[in-house]
């Protein structure tokens, strides 16, 4: 404690010269011998300020800067626990000074120094005192017990602690590429925080550094689709190519479709919609948005509102085959026509009926072919029905119309649907 007594020495020299002229105009009885002196297991300090309340916490203060000052210098002569006081040499009290005012704008993070309080004071001296230019002030001087024995368990205290939060910090660090959820990268980064505030040398630098690399985490998460139907979206979170949960809500929006649930499981996240109010326009989407620290995650779902409906029409002329024919009549006949479904939505046609006028309808059933995708889809089916020859021929007419109708199941909902053939051009090879 030789420097931090020496320390003490020079500012008592400095506040007597300083205020020797100040007028006394009252005080709080005889002055002590120990006022302005050092005695053996105690810090002997004085605080100044416009009351004396003021004057005694800053004198309170000051015990806390002398209790950390010897700390910090035990410490520092103990053992080279901190990169930055190597760097100082000879000069340690620019150390102490740093270490005091730095730790004691903090003291309720600082346990050793949470206990220190007016009511341990062993004596008390005041002294109120008026400058030249009549302001008044007061001097209040503290003799604080301070012995060698606490002063070892301080800083035994101090490297036990110090220790304990590297350990917590190398920890946290470790933690970047492991963590689990969300709740986990931002409960680190506050710990970091912490930390951070606590430690003055190169530690407050990787410090930093794992605040960084923590919410870069956060910026680097994505929302991934598993899987969606018309109605329901169902995505999970991803980080560098691993799944990472959340127990956050998302914010979930959509300019046409209604939200109806959303459910937060442990592995994904399953949104329920209606989206019977939207049009078809390939913008429709459900935009989900999460705030991780600050940090806004967001993706648009898009979803089209045809992805269930089916609906098909024919464009090109039904080609008719005879399987096997005489001069009157035809034994059986295959239907050769081309179908053209709006979307993408798979369907099945079920059933095909055609009709002549004037002839009984040709009805095929259980023809079970499915199909998928927008655009054309060639359908082949045939009958063992008998068909008069003369009057179902194309030959020799200038224009050959068939009716009928077509009946698909739309395989998304099950819906059953008809298209109706009315008066399509068809040909036939008898």
């Amino acid at each position: 404690m030789k420097k931090v007594i020496l320390l003490a020495l020079s500012i008592a020299g400095v506040v007597c010269l300083t205020f020797a002229q100040d007028k006394l105009l009252e005080k709080s009885g005889k002055q002590p011998k120990w006022v302005n002196g050092l005695e053996k297991d105690f810090i002997i300090v004085v605080g100044t300020g416009p009351t004396a309340q003021d004057a005694q916490q800053n004198a309170l203060a000051n015990v806390k800067a002398q209790i950390v000052s010897s700390v910090a210098e035990n410490v520092k002569a103990t053992s080279q626990v901190r990169k930055e006081e190597a760097n100082y040499n000879n000069n340690v009290n620019l150390f102490l000074e740093k270490f005091a005012t730095t730790t004691t704008t903090q003291s309720g993070k600082v346990p050793f120094l949470q206990g220190i309080s007016i009511s341990k004071v062993s004596e008390f001296y005041w002294e109120k005192r008026q400058r030249a230019d009549k302001s008044v002030y007061f001097m209040y001087h503290i003799k604080y017990p301070f012995p060698e024995s606490e002063l070892k368990m301080l800083v035994l205290d101090y490297k036990m602690r110090d220790r304990e939060l590297t350990r917590q910090m190398e920890d946290l660090l470790e933690q970047v590429d492991k963590v689990e959820s969300v709740e986990q990268i931002e409960k680190n980064i506050a710990e970091l925080t912490s930390l951070k505030d606590y430690f003055m040398d190169g530690r407050v630098d990787q410090c930093n550094l794992g605040i960084t690399r923590y919410k870069s985490l956060l910026s680097s998460i994505e929302l991934v689709e598993l899987e969606s139907n018309l109605g329901e979206l169902k995505y999970y979170l991803r980080l560098n190519g691993r799944a990472i949960s959340t127990a956050k809500k998302p914010t979930i929006k959509s300019e046409c479709a209604r939200i109806t649930s959303v459910i937060n499981n442990a592995d994904n996240v399953v949104v329920k919609y209606d989206s019977e109010n939207c049009y078809e326009d390939p913008e429709n989407n459900i935009l989900v948005k999460y705030m991780f620290g600050g940090v806004p995650v967001q993706k648009p779902f898009y979803f089209d509102v045809a992805a269930n409906k089916a609906s098909i029409f024919l464009s090109d002329p039904i080609h008719i085959t005879a399987i096997s024919k005489d001069e009157a009549t035809i034994t059986g006949i295959l239907i050769d026509m081309t179908i053209r479904s709006k979307y993408d939505s798979p369907f099945t046609v079920e059933k095909v009926v055609l009709e002549w006028k004037g002839l009984p309808p040709v009805v095929i059933e259980n023809i079970g072919q499915s199909f998928k995708g927008k655009g054309n889809h060639p359908l082949k089916v045939n009958s063992e029905i008998a068909l008069k020859a003369k009057e179902t021929s194309s030959s020799g007419k200038a224009l050959s119309l068939i009716s009928g109708y077509i009946h698909y199941r739309a395989d998304a909902t099950g819906e059953v649907k008809t298209y109706r053939i009315y008066n399509h051009s068809y040909t036939t090879d008898w």
